[in-house]
């Protein structure tokens, strides 16, 4: 019975996947200068993030120093 219901979940995250993935082949297809935009943005700001985190790690490092 969980075996079952599992697989199911399984399928379902899979059914959705794809459809995720389809949708962002048309937005892509649909508008690429505004895809283009929007992931330069998405990874702009995850190199803001990772770059934040380590000033202030490093800060903290430091201040273990003093």
């Amino acid at each position: 019975m969980i075996t079952s219901a599992l697989g199911q979940i399984k399928a379902i995250g899979r059914v959705a996947f794809y459809l995720f993935a389809a949708f962002l082949v048309i937005r892509l297809w649909q508008d690429p200068s505004g895809s283009a935009d929007a992931t330069v943005n998405f990874i702009s700001s995850i190199g803001s993030f990772f770059a934040s985190a380590i000033d202030k790690l490093s800060l903290f490092v430091q201040s273990l120093g003093d």
